[in-house]
């Protein structure tokens, strides 16, 4: 399993960075990355609440909720995944504060698909999914401090 880490300083609280991931559903609304999602479970948050991405520019995930701490951790599994040659990951969020400020760090772990073949595209991968994470911590960042 590949393993990539990111953390953004925001100065936002960390209840606002939280209202924004706990509207686990409505990732689109605020995340560039993503054209399109909603719920496909009965829940919409805590433990097993699950949903549906349409990314940008192509595949989809589905991912569901793990771990439910308010306002500290959130756990989500990407359960599968089209167009992207990712089989399955984790992405735990973890919120401390810093005074006026608040850290978000995701770390991600994932599996590529295509045997050998995505196994030596790993660190090819690492590299785009640092980046997508550094637009998804900036993404998250705008809507938390325009909440």
């Amino acid at each position: 399993m590949r393993h990539i880490s990111v953390e953004r300083s925001m100065p936002v609280s960390r209840s606002s960075v939280w209202s924004v991931l706990a509207d686990f559903p409505n990732i689109a609304g605020w995340n560039s990355g993503v054209t399109n999602s909603f719920s496909t479970s009965e829940s919409t948050s805590g433990i097993g609440a699950r949903r549906h991405c349409d990314l940008s520019p192509t595949g989809t995930l589905e991912e569901t909720i793990r771990v439910w701490e308010p306002e500290h951790r959130l756990v989500v599994s990407i359960d599968s995944a089209t167009r992207l040659p990712i089989r399955k990951g984790e992405a735990a969020f973890t919120l401390t504060d810093d005074g006026d400020r608040s850290t978000t760090t995701i770390d991600y772990r994932y599996e590529t698909k295509w045997g050998v073949v995505g196994s030596l595209m790993g660190p090819l991968l690492d590299t785009q999914l640092t980046k997508g994470m550094n637009g998804f911590l900036a993404d998250l960042e705008a809507a938390a401090a325009a909440s």
